[in-house]
């Protein structure tokens, strides 16, 4: 097996990524540890390449191969988090909130939470806290014997991902909390288990810059749209509830913009797009020339 499609996606962003870094490096004080992530990262998706190769049938060196991309994603994310800044310089939330404004007569956070109480707060915060099952659909996929299908969501949810990680340094946001902590401390949503636990975790792992597009509403469509087709009637329905909840809840739980929701739901329909197309064009019959 040669190298695989989103090994080679993972592979350029990293060249891309590490370009970036030492033009910009004047303006990051950590670019040589970036760079140095990088080339590890890269290696670290080339020997698992090499491995495969060298032991085939190896199923541990093989899920191991399959499972790289997965392993060095919150590298990849915390390393975008630190690079937001390097084209602007600042932040750009006052532009956003501004925009917002004037389209909803309001903050578009407070609006959302104006309908809403505990239990709904809850409902909606679960469906956001599920986005994180969507790291295990790949290995999910994969021990079922469908690894074709695993290729292509994984391949599709990578491209997605490193997509809104480039966004973040056009759009760099601080968001809505950080932007306008009173308003946020006035209007902030209050649940009973999910809301708490999920707010520590964006406190502790989500750094300021992460927000546009929304890799949450990109990664829960796309995930949506890769697998619509591949599930049961009952899952369908199961994973339109949830995709649908957490796009609202991004908003109604003051973790995104209006903006980041729409940019989030674009680059997951052009992605979809895109790995469609691919697919159809490695699926189809490669004729070989007459000399």
């Amino acid at each position: 097996m040669g190298i695989r499609p989103v090994e080679t996606l993972m592979l350029g962003y990293f060249g891309l990524m590490a370009i970036i870094v030492y033009i910009s490096r004047e303006s990051i004080t950590d670019w040589a540890a970036l760079l140095a992530g990088y080339a590890l990262a890269a290696s670290f998706l080339l020997a698992a390449q090499w491995a495969a190769q060298r032991f085939p049938g190896n199923r541990p060196v093989s899920l191991a191969r399959f499972a790289a991309p997965l392993l060095v994603l919150p590298f990849v994310y915390s390393a975008a988090a630190r690079t937001v800044l390097i084209l602007h310089g600042h932040y750009v939330d006052d532009t956003v909130i501004a925009w917002e404004t004037s389209l909803f007569g309001g903050s578009s956070n407070v609006l959302a939470g104006a309908v809403g109480g505990r239990l709904l707060t809850e409902l909606l915060t679960f469906c956001y806290f599920s986005f994180y099952g969507c790291f295990l659909i790949p290995f999910l996929l994969y021990a079922r014997g469908r690894r074709a299908l695993g290729e292509r969501y994984l391949f599709a949810a990578m491209l997605t991902l490193l997509t809104c990680y480039l966004g973040f340094i056009a759009v760099p946001l601080a968001g809505p909390v950080a932007a306008a902590p009173e308003l946020f401390a006035a209007h902030r949503p209050y649940g009973y288990v999910i809301t708490p636990l999920q707010s520590q975790i964006m406190a502790t792992f989500d750094p300021p810059g992460t927000c546009f597009p929304s890799p949450h509403v990109a990664g829960a469509w796309i995930t949506l749209l890769c697998l619509r087709r591949h599930l049961s009637r009952v899952s369908r329905i199961v994973l339109w509830v949830l995709t649908l909840g957490l796009t609202a809840a991004v908003v109604y739980d003051w973790y995104h913009y209006v903006s980041d929701v729409v940019a989030g739901l674009a680059v997951a329909l052009a992605v979809h797009a895109v790995a469609e197309r691919l697919s159809v064009r490695r699926a189809r019959p490669r004729i070989p020339v007459q000399a």
